[in-house]
């Protein structure tokens, strides 16, 4: 089963992608600028919502405790600005005030969760502190960059490997669902 943070995630990156999905698994390191390359094309494709007269950029989103996920720009900024607009209409309407406690945490969420940063020319993204401290991994540390069909991800081995090792035994169900 999908966890919620994919089941909330940006569609739109599939359909502008191309239908093209992000699927495989690489090794790298975080280099002592706290650097990771990533695979080429996966790069290209994350920052193609650069016009030629903007820098290439994608959005870093903190998914789960060893885990950052990283997104077309524009593709988080549109699925973000919708959520948003959804949620101020309903507290605007009254429809969320009870609800106090839940909107902070949501705003709360907000100000950490995510983070558009640059691009470089040879695919490399430099991870910001915080979030290198919800990956928990430090220069010269072992990641794992790997394909979540929408989104890339990095992940700290032992997340990663806790976390295949719990769905692995649905993807079966889970491909002939979505396949169907």
């Amino acid at each position: 089963m999908a966890s919620p943070a994919k089941e909330n995630a940006p569609e739109s990156g599939l359909a502008e992608l191309g239908a093209g999905l992000f699927v495989g698994e690489w090794s790298r390191s975080l280099d002592e600028r706290y650097r990771v390359s990533l695979p080429t094309e996966w790069a290209e494709a994350i920052a193609g919502g650069a016009d030629s007269d903007s820098p290439a950029e994608c959005t870093l989103a903190k998914e789960r405790p060893g885990c950052v996920s990283i997104w077309r720009r524009d593709a988080w900024q549109h699925w973000l600005a919708e959520g948003l607009e959804l949620v101020q209409g309903k507290i605007k309407s009254g429809r969320l005030a009870r609800q106090g406690n839940e909107v902070q945490m949501l705003g709360r969420l907000l100000s950490t969760r995510h983070k558009t940063i640059p691009v470089t020319g040879r695919g490399r993204i430099a991870i910001p502190d915080s979030f290198r401290e919800f990956l928990g991994v430090e220069p010269g540390g072992s990641l794992l960059v790997v394909g979540a069909a929408t989104c890339i991800e990095l992940w700290r081995p032992e997340a990663w490997g806790n976390h295949i090792g719990e769905h692995m035994p649905g993807f079966r169900e889970l491909f002939e669902q979505l396949a169907s």
